[in-house]
């Protein structure tokens, strides 16, 4: 019996496929993961929006945006200060992409 294929399998073949739809698949990706890690560490330190906000220089909706995975505006100077008001640490890296396997069978 041939193995069903899941949404995720689909999204993997069209990452693979398409050039243009992986970046955009990771784009969304790590603005999703960097708008939860802000909510994590800012509830982790016991910090309401409104107190991260007064600690890193504005508003609470600024910061309600942030933790929204459409916001687009980071900057390296907030997500800094970010880090500094929750006791976390920034690191921004680039990561080379990895290589596509090569068949065994040549």
């Amino acid at each position: 019996m041939a193995k069903r294929k899941t949404v995720m399998d689909e999204l993997h073949e069209e990452r693979a496929r398409d050039a243009a739809f992986d970046a955009r698949y990771q784009r969304d990706l790590t603005r999703l993961q960097l708008a939860n890690q802000i909510a994590r560490l800012r509830e982790q330190a016991g910090l309401s929006q409104a107190a991260l906000a007064a600690r890193i220089g504005t508003r609470q909706a600024g910061v309600a945006r942030m933790e929204r995975s459409a916001y687009r505006g980071y900057t390296v100077g907030t997500l800094a200060k970010i880090a500094a008001a929750t006791g976390a640490t920034l690191d921004v890296r680039l990561i080379p992409a990895r290589r596509p396997r090569r068949s065994a069978a040549r």
